[in-house]
């Protein structure tokens, strides 16, 4: 017996094979579910990666704020007093880091409270400025107007606009940078004492809105309160 024949036979084993099974599923009213499980559970495989894609994608927004004037941002309320509303901005460019008021208090955008340079780096790294020194000017800043006394909730708000070209990872160490006192030469490797809000008296006011305890730079935070302007016209 050649090797054709024993091929032939084995076609025909498998014909007669099938053909027994499906006269057994017919005789017993059984249906043969593995082919049907098969397209099942490739579906469902389908739509489950469609469902994380989609989700993924879809539902995280990782741009930067648009660009609008920043005369969009509120005007100063007359019945405050000057040092309760400051408005200061932060405003990120690809040459430096500028420090502002929109209130005038504390430099302006023309003739601002402090440029920061840019720091040389490497092709392809995300741009490094000088942040001790955004650090020390708003250090200044807070412990001239609010040291010793009780400093009002709305003053720890502060306004940072970006360059749409900017990294996330460069906006986020200016966040770090304005949100409390940092060493000179600090470096994310050391660890940092720990800075909280002074206590409120009322100890379910969240807003530090009936401040007992008067701000120390020292040991409560800058300006925490972070809001995100637009972006320059």
């Amino acid at each position: 017996m050649n090797s054709a024949q024993v091929r032939a036979k084995a076609r025909l084993a498998v014909k007669r094979r099938e053909e027994n099974i499906e006269a057994e599923e017919i005789e017993g009213g059984e249906i043969n579910l593995i082919p049907y499980l098969d397209i099942v559970t490739n579906l469902m495989l389908f739509l489950l990666a469609s469902i994380s894609a989609g989700f993924i994608l879809g539902q995280i927004n990782t741009t930067l704020p648009d660009h609008v004037p920043a005369s969009a941002v509120k005007p100063t309320d007359p019945k405050k007093k000057p040092e309760e509303q400051l408005q200061i901005v932060v405003s990120v460019t690809k040459k430096n880091i500028i420090l502002w008021s929109i209130s005038g208090l504390e430099g302006t955008l023309p003739e601002p409270k402090a440029a920061i340079p840019r720091l040389p780096a490497r092709r392809g790294e995300a741009p490094k400025y000088e942040y001790w020194r955004l650090n020390s000017a708003l250090v200044e800043i807070a412990s001239r107007r609010w040291k010793g006394r009780l400093r009002p909730c709305d003053t720890y708000e502060i306004i940072l606009q970006a360059d749409g070209e900017i990294p996330y990872e460069t906006v986020i160490d200016v966040m770090d940078t304005m949100r409390r006192k940092l060493p000179k030469q600090f470096t994310k490797e050391e660890k940092l004492t720990r800075v909280t809000m002074p206590e409120d008296e009322d100890p379910n006011d969240q807003r530090c809105k009936n401040p007992k305890q008067k701000f120390d730079p020292e040991t409560h935070l800058l300006f925490p309160d972070i809001l995100f302007s637009l972006g320059f016209e």
